[in-house]
Parts: C-alpha cells; sequence; structure tokens
C-alpha cells in the first residue's frame, strides 16, 4: 500500500487507494477467485460496464488495480441478475 506524506512535517500519513490491490490477486494464491489470469480478465471484459459504474477496478501508473469487496459485489450481483434472467426464459 503506498501513502501520501503530509506536507506539515510530523503531519499524519493518508493512505493511497489503501482498499485496492493488484489484479493478480484475483488468480493468485489458494483463495484466488478466478483460476488463470485469462479467465479473471475475461470476466472483466465481460463485466466492465458494471465495475466501472462500481468503482471496483482503477488503472494507476498503468496497473490495474481492484478493489476486492466492490469486485466481489459486482460479480454477485451479475451472477443473480444472469441467474434470474435463465430462470424466466421458456424451455
Amino acid at each position: 500500500m503506498a501513502s501520501i506524506k503530509s506536507k506539515t512535517k510530523g503531519g499524519p500519513v493518508a493512505p493511497f487507494m489503501a482498499d485496492f490491490v493488484p489484479l493478480s490477486q484475483l488468480w493468485e494464491g489458494s483463495s484466488a477467485a478466478y483460476p488463470s489470469e485469462y479467465s479473471a480478465r475475461w470476466a472483466m471484459r465481460s463485466m466492465s460496464r458494471q465495475l466501472a459504474e462500481a468503482k471496483a477496478v482503477a488503472l494507476h501508473r498503468n496497473r490495474l488495480m481492484v478493489h476486492p469487496q466492490r469486485f466481489a459485489q459486482v460479480v454477485e450481483q451479475v451472477a443473480l441478475d444472469d441467474y434470474s434472467k435463465r430462470s424466466r426464459q421458456p424451455t
């Protein structure tokens, strides 16, 4: 996490993008939300409008960063909407 130093000597340090993490956290680690980088990036493309509206993804210094809680909320809402659409279609 980066921080912005206060202009006043000895002043408080303000966290910068404190709740955002690198995009790679979506597919790295044991509790990753996606099995691969490709699947994470595909999901982001398919939900780009919703992610932007929820301010769940940011571009800082040409690096994509995600807000995990907001990202999860968008994914959950899209999944619920998709199921709702499918359940209304006649079979």
